[in-house]
């Protein structure tokens, strides 16, 4: 509990900063250690959150810009408001890994040791709990994807043991999708509720209908990982081999492919501006950097940041 509340304080400490609404910018963890924030040009912000123990993920709200940060090591989410610079523990999560934000009511649902949770949108309180059962005993637990439908809150929950399922936005279980071998390398949903999941152990990438329907089933792609989908058209960008960006329709069919880094480890799209950004735990100096590149493989801009895990970009129309 210590560990707790001294993370804590050295949030409070360190964002006070820099305020001000969302306005694309990028959210990076970086080494583990530390949470920065990029402009939407690529320009560091002065806000800068240092000192952490095994930061895991950081994801914004696209709506507010209020950011959510995992502490794996101190079982603990942090919520971030930049327009008030309040500072918000969650209630404790056993090592959470994984956030995954709704704009439509500001909660938002985070992947932990045993399932994911969902809490409120002042980060205050749970409202839902999902502990799946089953699979393959012999794959390591603790490893859940989730991502969540603003349209109407339900949330699909991949579990590296196999089993991938739809949940409503109490937690009820409402659709089951095709079992993979190990759905453990990333998965993201449209509006409509269909989902992208992928399992880089196997070379295979899945979309699933919102009721549990293999819709189309990829196994040419090397180590698919971090699926982003673009709501505009339902198109689907993922990473292949740490190293290749590659774009498919809706219906699986590849539009693009360009190397994108020696050792990419996550995307986040901006369909506001069609800008994919790029977490290399390498890059150009092998120490790391955060790129942005065109849909035309056209890299933008790189700002040297030190291994880079996470990289989040919200993007909701609102409708």
């Amino acid at each position: 509990m210590k560990k707790v509340f001294w993370v804590a304080a050295l949030f409070v400490m360190s964002v006070a900063t820099s305020y001000g609404q969302y306005n694309g910018e990028c959210w990076v963890v970086s080494g583990g250690d530390t949470v920065y924030k990029l402009h939407a040009n690529g320009n560091a912000d002065p806000t800068v959150i240092p000192n952490l123990t095994q930061a895991s993920a950081a994801e914004v709200n696209p709506t507010d810009g209020v950011a959510w940060i995992a502490i794996s090591a101190a079982n603990a989410v942090f919520r971030f408001d930049q327009s008030t610079g309040e500072f918000t523990q969650a209630p404790a999560i056993e090592r959470p890994n994984m956030i995954s934000v709704n704009p439509a009511d500001g909660t938002v649902w985070v992947a932990g040791l045993n399932g994911a949770w969902k809490l409120s949108s002042d980060g205050k309180q749970i409202l839902a709990q999902v502990i799946p059962q089953g699979g393959n005993p012999n794959v390591e637990t603790g490893r859940f994807n989730v991502a969540v439908n603003p349209k109407d809150g339900s949330c699909w929950i991949a579990d590296a043991r196999g089993p991938i399922n739809r949940y409503d936005a109490n937690g009820a279980l409402i659709a089951t999708g095709p079992t993979m071998q190990e759905p453990k390398a990333g998965v993201a949903v449209d509006y409509e509720g269909n989902a992208w999941v992928a399992d880089s152990q196997f070379n295979t990438l899945v979309r699933v209908s919102a009721t549990g329907q293999e819709l189309a089933k990829i196994t040419t792609i090397p180590s698919p990982t971090s699926p982003r989908i673009n709501p505009k058209d339902g198109s689907v960008w993922v990473v292949s081999n740490q190293s290749m960006l590659i774009n498919l329709s809706a219906d699986g069919t590849q539009m693009n492919e360009f190397p994108a880094g020696m050792a990419v480890v996550g995307i986040s799209l901006s369909p506001a501006d069609n800008g994919i950004w790029v977490a290399d735990m390498l890059g150009a100096t092998f120490t790391g950097e955060v790129s942005k590149f065109s849909t035309n493989g056209t890299k933008l801009f790189a700002n040297p940041i030190p291994q880079p895990s996470s990289v989040s970009v919200g993007f909701w129309e609102g409708n």
